[in-house]
């Protein structure tokens, strides 16, 4: 095993070398030859050169997954086979949690994304091997039946050619405020063994706290109960006759304000009107005397 000085750490490399070889299918350890070596044995530099790049500064608590790339360059004559990177994220406050990270990388052989599963280390650090199923979707009622998912066995990197992964990343909504530090480091498989074959510089990123709304990226999406309009469907022609409006309810009156109902009024335009006779019929009957007294003078002049 090659060792270096930068900064992933004994620890996360045991673990990782830990995991890819129980990950080793059943032949290999049956005595099936071994990978051939990526790099020769006495080289003092990696083999592969690795390099993470692309990725966003801050990650929102239970937002949406977030891509970057991993670069895998072969600086050597000969291809490099079964070819495991190994993601290892230590945090400032050491207070992240291996099932808080959501990790996936693509599989361009199998054209699908696979999920890293990712363990705690005995310096607070979480390590993560690129192995594992496909990632699916919760499956909808009826259960389809689903396709065997193929076994990974690592990444081919062709001699002085460089390979990119793409990778999504992103963190539980119960994930607190927190910097961290993203790097990866590269293991072969050969049989029962393994080799440090790479690794990368240090991706700084800063989990912020989560947003109104935040989702869990693995959660189950919610289906709405009512299926959406069928657009190609035609529309529904309008009703011949229209359903009668129905007469609204009168207001109710209120007792606190100075406003009579409706048989208040008519009462009191009642009296008004009689308060009115009451007070004219004097003048009424003087009028009619006058008149009368004038007749009565206009018959004795015509006599006259």
């Amino acid at each position: 095993m090659r060792t270096s000085s930068t900064a992933v750490s004994l620890a996360a490399l045991t673990a990782a070398w830990a995991g890819v070889v129980a990950a080793a299918p059943a032949e290999a350890s049956a005595g099936a030859p071994a990978a051939p070596a990526c790099g020769a044995a006495g080289d003092k530099d990696f083999p592969l050169t690795t390099r993470i790049h692309g990725g966003p500064e801050d990650y929102p608590a239970g937002g949406e997954p977030r891509t970057w790339s991993l670069d895998l360059t072969n600086t050597t004559a000969e291809p490099c086979r079964d070819v495991h990177p190994v993601l290892v994220l230590a945090d400032r406050d050491k207070v992240l949690q291996p099932g808080q990270i959501r990790a996936e990388f693509y599989d361009a052989g199998a054209r699908l994304w696979r999920p890293v599963a990712f363990e705690r280390t005995e310096r607070d650090e979480s390590v993560g091997v690129f192995e594992g199923p496909e990632l699916q979707a919760a499956p909808k009622r009826p259960t389809p039946v689903l396709p065997a998912v193929p076994a990974f066995d690592g990444f081919a990197v062709p001699a002085g050619r460089t390979l990119t992964v793409p990778v999504r990343l992103a963190f539980g909504a119960d994930t607190a405020p927190d910097e961290v530090t993203v790097s990866a480091a590269v293991v072969q498989r050969r049989g029962e063994d393994g080799d440090w074959v790479g690794e990368s510089g240090a991706y700084r990123l800063t989990i912020s706290p989560a947003g109104p709304g935040a989702a869990d990226p693995e959660a189950e999406p919610v289906t709405p109960t009512d299926p959406p309009p069928d657009p190609a469907a035609p529309a529904r022609p309008p009703s011949a006759t229209p359903a009668p409006a129905r007469p609204s309810a009168p207001a109710a009156a209120d007792p606190d304000r100075p406003e009579l109902a409706s048989t208040g009024r008519q009462e009191s335009a009642a009296s008004a009107a009689r308060s009115a006779a009451l007070r004219l019929a004097p003048l009424a009957a003087a009028l009619l005397a006058t008149g009368a007294t004038l007749i009565v003078l206009a018959r004795r002049a015509r006599r006259r």
